[in-house]
């Protein structure tokens, strides 16, 4: 985890910071005003990015019976979920930093962003398999999704936390 720390200083600069910030809402509501409402209005359910638990059985449904549509909007939502990773995780591990500078809290979207990625790329690997099905890949997929969110949950608690520590 180490070889991330001099990146999430970096971060923590007030400019950097405070840029980071800004493009990580961006993102944040690209995704939740353009990329997910569009994904469900083709398909009737939200990407399983977002779903918090599935079985493979459940995903492929959903790849199934959102047709091509689905799964070209997919696509453009798993390329703009390439960059998003990386955005979130220093934003907020540069704000864990600069809430507990040296402190053992910064790694943890770190381990999201990495959950993120190893569900990124199973899906894709998932859309250019399709037609077929591969039910382990799927599995691993749809593990990392809760990780993922466990992860960011666990650093929004940490950075809520250490600022009402801060408070006081």
């Amino acid at each position: 985890m180490r070889v991330f720390l001099p990146w999430v200083q970096a971060a923590a600069r007030p400019g950097v910071f405070f840029v980071l910030g800004a493009v990580t809402v961006v993102f944040l509501a690209v995704f939740t005003a353009v990329l997910v409402p569009a994904i469900e209005l083709a398909s009737g359910a939200p990407p399983p990015d977002v779903v918090l638990l599935q079985t493979p059985a459940d995903f492929f449904a959903w790849l199934r019976a959102g047709g091509a549509e689905v799964r070209r909007l997919y696509g453009l939502f798993l390329v703009a979920d390439t960059f998003y990773p990386v955005v979130y995780a220093l934003f907020l591990g540069a704000w864990l930093w600069r809430l507990d500078p040296g402190g053992r809290l910064w790694p943890l979207p770190i381990w999201a962003a990495a959950a993120d990625y190893v569900e990124n790329l199973a899906h894709a690997l998932l859309l250019y398999a399709y037609p077929a099905e591969p039910a382990a890949l799927a599995g691993v997929a749809l593990v990392a999704t809760p990780v993922k969110w466990g992860f960011i949950a666990l650093a929004l608690l940490a950075v809520l936390g250490r600022t009402l520590a801060r408070r006081r």
